[in-house]
């Protein structure tokens, strides 16, 4: 599932559930996405790594502020996907 986070500048942040990976740690996707004259321009990136694992059309110095974003907010995004993951669980 995504969430939508915030809208910046016609930058829109969203993210996934929670995940686990084979170490067994948790992270996050999150996606920033623009759009342009061809469709979006777009960076794909995971909590709490900020490893960038695609991206299109933004610059580094772009890259890096939006990271820079995600970082300050990470904690927003972690409450966030742990509240909701739980009341989608309550509910099954």
């Amino acid at each position: 599932m995504k969430y939508f986070f915030s809208e910046i500048d016609e930058v829109t942040l969203t993210f996934s559930d929670i995940k686990i990976n084979r170490s067994g740690m948790e992270y996050i996707r999150i996606y920033f996405e623009r759009p342009n004259e061809n469709g979006f321009d777009f960076l794909e990136a995971t909590l709490p790594s900020l490893k960038i694992k695609k991206s299109k059309g933004f610059t580094t110095e772009e890259s890096a502020r939006l990271l820079d974003y995600a970082r300050t907010n990470a904690f927003l995004i972690w409450e966030i996907a742990r509240e909701d993951g739980a009341e989608i669980a309550a509910s099954l």
